[in-house]
């Protein structure tokens, strides 16, 4: 077994997290080692976030020429499935290769294999398993960055073929005709918008009141009413008990919603319940964990002074863009610097069409938190960009403390709302900013006049 020199720095996972912080401490000098036990980018560039938004803009681009007469462009698309997933795999292949070349480029070193802690102590031993035999590394400091897998319920038939989930789905040589998602959260909407915009059959079966239920309930409403109007069929409050295949080949789903039971049929079933942190410690290290995650204080210090944790495995939002905060602030840290971004106020967006982007409170979470709230909601049905591109009515909704004047929260449903929410994040991370501060002159015509249009009717509630 091979033992090799003392690191500053191990980083476990080469996902956005583990890359953001091995990139960051090998360019500061630091000797850093990067261990990935599957592809470089984690789950989020390979089966995750990438492929997934690079299939809703195929997708995309196929309902918007479907409708093109509207605009005076008449023509009949039709769907090349091979074609698709060659733009998909083309756009991973080339953001991998690129993050690969800045690992490269920043002097970290890269290592393949099953990554294990051995011991922690004013050093951390790690081994390495993998076709080269175990190798065991060194650091004085370890950062975990490990990531999250699909969580699998416990329904009887969920071990069958006709089952699937994101990761494999993306991944399917050719996509079902009909699909039964198990799941109303951003996943299972993300592909419920994907396979109606084709034209598939798609059915949501959501054990909540409502899907996407963490986001504000006027945007769990107009998802739900587009995605029906697109031709989804959704039951909320409603739960699977049994999956079977039938003689046919295709996937029987039987749940119960008010105590009625009932079926659905499709040629697949896809589990969209939510992910789960991949955490393996050894008992003897003592890493504090709290509701199946690591529990860290600090940018993200755990219970031993000198290991990390950092994105999924971590409390919160399961978020590439927060993982990578989180990993370059660890860092700095490190480094005895200042924190190197604000990873307190992070920004959730739903590539649906419109697009979702949310970022701080709602109303009723800062109701509840006992803020003197004031809230206004622009409709973009009169926004000059939103007609003229014939959007789906959407709208901006901002929440204000009344008593400090300063913005604590924004909920966007609208087109490029995943673009705009950075003006709001930014005034967010720096509350001296006010809301008069945000009455800036925005161009015209462009989807971001909303913003203009909401802080407007705020500033008469205030």
């Amino acid at each position: 077994m091979a033992v090799n020199d003392i690191y500053d720095l191990i980083v476990i996972g080469a996902g956005p997290g583990g890359s953001a912080a091995a990139i960051k401490a090998a360019k500061a000098g630091l000797k850093t080692l990067i261990v990935e036990k599957d592809s470089i980018g984690g789950t989020c560039l390979n089966c995750g976030c990438i492929p997934t938004k690079a299939l809703l803009h195929s997708s995309g681009i196929y309902r918007q020429a479907a409708g093109a007469s509207a605009f005076g462009i008449n023509c009949k698309p039709e769907i090349d499935e091979s074609a698709i997933a060659e733009y998909r795999d083309k756009t991973v292949n080339s953001l991998v290769d690129g993050l690969r070349a800045s690992l490269k480029a920043s002097g970290a070193e890269v290592i393949f294999g099953t990554a294990s802690i051995v011991s922690a102590g004013d050093t951390v031993t790690v081994s390495v398993t993998n076709s080269e035999g175990l190798s065991e590394y060194r650091a004085k400091n370890l950062i975990l960055a490990t990531g999250s897998e699909t969580i699998i319920p416990d329904i009887p038939g969920v071990e069958l073929d006709v089952v699937t989930d994101s990761d494999r789905l993306l991944k399917a040589a050719k996509l079902p005709e009909s699909l039964v998602i198990i799941g109303g959260g951003v996943i299972g909407t993300e592909f419920a918008s994907f396979f109606t915009d084709l034209g598939r059959k798609v059915t949501i079966i959501e054990g909540l009141p409502r899907i996407l239920s963490g986001f504000d309930k006027e945007i769990s409403r107009n998802a739900q009413m587009i995605l029906k109007k697109r031709g989804a069929d959704i039951h909320t409050g409603s739960r699977v008990t049994a999956i079977s295949k039938a003689e046919d080949g295709s996937a029987v789903v039987v749940f119960e919603t008010d105590g009625s039971e009932n079926s659905v049929t499709a040629e697949a079933v896809m589990i969209a319940v939510g992910r789960k942190a991949v955490i393996e410690l050894p008992d003897e290290l003592g890493i504090k964990l709290k509701d199946g995650r690591i529990d860290t204080i600090g940018p993200g210090r755990t219970s031993v002074k000198n290991i990390f944790a950092i994105g999924d495995i971590t409390s919160g939002q399961q978020l590439a863009h927060k993982a990578s905060a989180q990993g370059e602030n660890v860092v700095a840290g490190i480094l005895d610097e200042d924190s190197y971004v604000c990873d307190e106020i992070i920004p959730a967006c739903v590539y649906t069409s419109p697009e979702i982007a949310c970022v701080g409170m709602t109303e009723s979470e800062a109701e509840a938190a006992g803020i003197d709230v004031v809230s206004a909601r622009a409709l973009t049905s009169a926004n000059a960009k939103s007609v003229l591109t014939g959007e789906e009515r959407g709208f901006v909704k901002l929440v204000a403390d009344r008593s400090k004047g300063i913005l604590i929260g924004a909920q966007l449903m609208c087109a490029n709302a995943t673009d705009m929410i950075g003006e709001l994040a930014l005034s967010m991370s720096n509350a001296i900013v006010t809301i008069d501060d945000l009455n800036i002159v925005r161009a015209h015509p462009t989807y971001e006049e909303a913003i203009g249009d909401a802080l407007k009717l705020l500033k008469q509630k205030m």
